[in-house]
């Protein structure tokens, strides 16, 4: 498996270049400007309705719009996307540890969104930054 190195100032990123897995490919086309746009809306959406106690529509607004989002950038080349600086934050995502922070603070955040619990809410949102510091550290020394 060939991998090249990027550098950008002090910015080394590594990534495969010969094969990109499905969730390697989805991951890549998440950090596109435009999903992201659609990913937040749906999230905003989302987080109201789970306020609002309708689960139901929380997951369909969360599906939908994160689903057009990705129809909008079906066609972009990860390999682009890696090269950009929105692409070398995505690759950060690969690691498990950061993955994995990121979704255990969606348990909490969810569950206070649902009960009206401001402090399960504010633990949500920590966790999840918290995984985004890690893998920002992982890339740049300044964070």
């Amino acid at each position: 498996m060939g991998t090249q190195l990027y550098q950008d100032s002090d910015v080394n990123v590594h990534y495969e270049l010969i094969r990109y897995t499905f969730a390697k490919r989805y991951i890549m086309l998440r950090f596109h400007a435009r999903k992201i746009v659609f990913d937040l809306v749906g999230t905003i959406w989302g987080c109201y309705f789970l306020w609002m106690n309708n689960g139901v529509a929380a997951l369909l607004s969360v599906v939908i719009f994160s689903g057009f989002g990705l129809f909008m950038v079906r066609k972009v080349d990860p390999h682009f996307i890696a090269q950009t600086t929105l692409g070398k934050l995505a690759l950060i995502h690969f690691h498990p540890f950061n993955l994995g922070l990121q979704i255990l603070g969606m348990l909490p955040l969810i569950y206070g969104l649902w009960l009206h619990v401001p402090e399960a809410i504010l633990i949500g949102v920590s966790l999840v930054i918290a995984g985004h510091f890690y893998g920002w550290s992982q890339i740049n020394d300044n964070f």
